[in-house]
């Protein structure tokens, strides 16, 4: 037992380290630096990425070689810094902590290299869950989700199929396909534009679509997390599979809100967007998730505990307005 905790002791040791000015102190792996951007791998947060501005580093330290530069010399070495500098034990020059500082690993490439190339995040999953309102019973969805994301901007495309039963009574049979586009934030405001189409069989929709585009505000963000509010201009179709009811097509507004934090044992992610329709103020649509991602590690498979809600203010007639879905869903990404 003892000659196993020395063979340990070394392992958890070798990490890179950063300490921020309030204190916090994160071991794992820096992955690199751009922009004013520290980022880095951290095991205790689910080996997930996170995002620091260098504003907020008040030191750090690699325990393997990394390539250092600030537009100038480059230098291969132990890189490191304190009191606003940077420096590496390959060479004696040193760096002011801004946004010029590059920070890379061999053989990857340089960061101004690749910062007009889209990394992608392609991810698969499969979910059981209840539903009420509109429909009884439980059932499963399944989905495939990508976020491409360069310097500039991030691009989120996906498709999701969902199916219910209610005793042997098929109960629910929709599917959705979305695209989202938005520019990376400077300083605080970014634009977007959206789009949501498909079809939800227990309301008796045949084809839905919600087109959106406008503009986004960062209203929070640090290391861990962020809140975004989006306002914006859409337009809202629906047809119908009765003739009793008209179809919807009406212009509308489009507001959202997005959060997402990282909590350390688990990731929060909520999202809530409302379509109210210009030509009646009573007829709006609200979409709702919240999810807790409660299993993660440093393999491609996590766990997330979620709920989510639908809302329409005028529905068809025999239905209810508010449909609710609890969900256990497993994801798989390729990393």
């Amino acid at each position: 037992m003892r000659s196993a905790l020395f063979v340990l002791i070394p392992v958890l040791a070798v990490a890179d380290t950063v300490t921020m000015t309030d204190g916090t102190f994160l071991r794992g792996h820096i992955v690199r630096i751009a922009d004013g951007v520290l980022e880095m791998k951290v095991p205790a947060l689910g080996n997930s990425t996170q995002s620091i501005t260098l504003s907020s580093v008040e030191s750090f330290r690699t325990d393997n070689p990394a390539v250092i530069s600030s537009g100038g010399v480059v230098q291969r070495g132990i890189a490191s810094a304190v009191g606003g500098r940077a420096a590496s034990s390959g060479g004696p020059e040193t760096s002011p902590l801004d946004k010029q500082l590059e920070l890379w690993r061999d053989p990857s490439l340089r960061p101004a290299e690749v910062a007009g190339l889209r990394k992608w995040s392609p991810q698969a999953d499969l979910d059981v869950s209840g539903r009420s309102g509109v429909v009884q019973g439980s059932g499963y969805c399944a989905g495939i989700t990508a976020k491409g994301v360069t310097k500039a901007d991030t691009i989120n495309t996906g498709i999701r199929f969902t199916r219910a039963e209610s005793g042997n009574q098929i109960s629910s049979d929709d599917l959705h396909a979305t695209f989202s586009y938005e520019t990376n934030p400077t300083d605080v405001v970014f634009w977007y534009l959206r789009t949501d189409t498909g079809y939800d069989h227990a309301r008796s929709i045949d084809f839905s679509s919600v087109n959106a585009a406008g503009w986004g505000f960062r209203l929070y963000t640090d290391g861990r997390g962020k809140l975004d509010a989006r306002a914006g201009l859409a337009h809202r179709t629906e047809r119908y599979t009765t003739s009793a009811h008209p179809n919807l097509s009406a212009p509308s507004a489009d507001l959202g809100l997005i959060f997402a934090r990282e909590l350390g044992w688990a990731a929060l992610d909520s999202s809530l967007n409302i379509v109210p329709s210009f030509q009646d103020t009573r007829d709006y649509y609200i979409h709702h998730e919240t999810s807790l991602n409660i299993l993660r590690s440093s393999g491609p498979l996590s766990l997330k505990l979620g709920i989510s809600n639908d809302f329409r203010s005028k529905p068809l007639s025999n239905q209810v307005k508010l449909d609710t879905s609890y969900f256990l869903r497993t994801t798989y990404v390729w990393k």
